[in-house]
């Protein structure tokens, strides 16, 4: 099965700008093979190759609720994983709409198989490896909150509609590079914002794609919720695993979260 990941452009309202939303593709061998910037709607699904794949997409697919968060983010949100609230109010009024719910049955058409992610904590969670081996014995849940706190992705993207911050495209392009090979691709050394704009989309893309291959290969994941209330599936060690279902059972029981 093919192991895709798409940086899918949310902002309705900037769909007429230069290309930002990108499609990544990964090789069994974890080889970098596809890196395409794309633009509307029917660019992003013709890019899409047939057959069996498993898409992971850093936008929401499914928003069952008007207001407040979505269950899985407030899981996520007790094990310190950035993950901001989603809600379809919200979509409407910042974005403009909600471009993944909207694409979500064309995306998981001709055997394709689509889930959520989130690209920072991708990128976390490769830093935590560095020094945390995945397949050591899980740490006592208390000491793995505090060393993980320590832990931060680099900051790359734009904040609202500004300039990429480039100084985290190198940092984050090289810790993808530590884990796949990325085939030579490196974000622009001087780019101008357009560049950085797009090469930010691109990390995204190629973080999209990791997740897909870690949950695909059985390398390490998590997986959270439902097609129908918002199904991520995440990078994630023995730790992780077990703080997301610590939590997820006790929020179950309080009667927080459906999923």
């Amino acid at each position: 099965m093919r192991t895709l990941g798409l940086h899918l452009l949310q902002t309705r309202r900037l769909i007429g700008t230069p290309r930002r939303s990108c499609l990544a593709e990964l090789d069994a061998g974890r080889r970098l093979i596809a890196l395409r910037l794309l633009d509307g709607d029917e660019e992003i699904l013709a890019a899409l190759p047939p057959g069996p794949a498993l898409l992971a997409v850093d936008a929401p697919l499914a928003v069952p609720n008007e207001d407040g968060q979505r269950d899985a983010e407030r899981v996520l949100a007790w094990c310190d994983v950035t993950a901001f609230p989603t809600a379809a109010r919200r979509l409407r009024t910042v974005h403009g709409g909600a471009r993944g719910v909207d694409l979500a049955a064309a995306l998981a058409s001709r055997g394709r198989e689509v889930v959520e992610t989130l690209p920072d904590l991708a990128l976390r969670e490769i830093a935590w490896e560095r020094d945390h081996p995945p397949d050591a014995p899980p740490m006592d849940l208390a000491a793995y909150r505090t060393a993980w706190l320590g832990v931060r992705a680099p900051a790359y993207r734009a904040k609202a509609a500004g300039r990429a911050r480039v100084s985290g495209l190198a940092p984050a392009a090289a810790l993808l590079g530590a884990v796949l090979d990325l085939g030579g691709w490196a974000p622009a050394a001087e780019p101008d914002d357009w560049q950085a704009l797009h090469d930010a989309a691109r990390l995204d893309a190629i973080c999209c794609a990791y997740a897909a291959w870690r949950h695909h290969s059985g390398s390490g994941s998590v997986e959270l919720g439902t097609r129908e209330r918002g199904r991520l599936v995440l990078p994630g060690d023995a730790n992780l695993r077990n703080r997301v279902a610590v939590n997820l059972e006790r929020l179950r029981r309080e009667g927080a979260v459906a999923i």
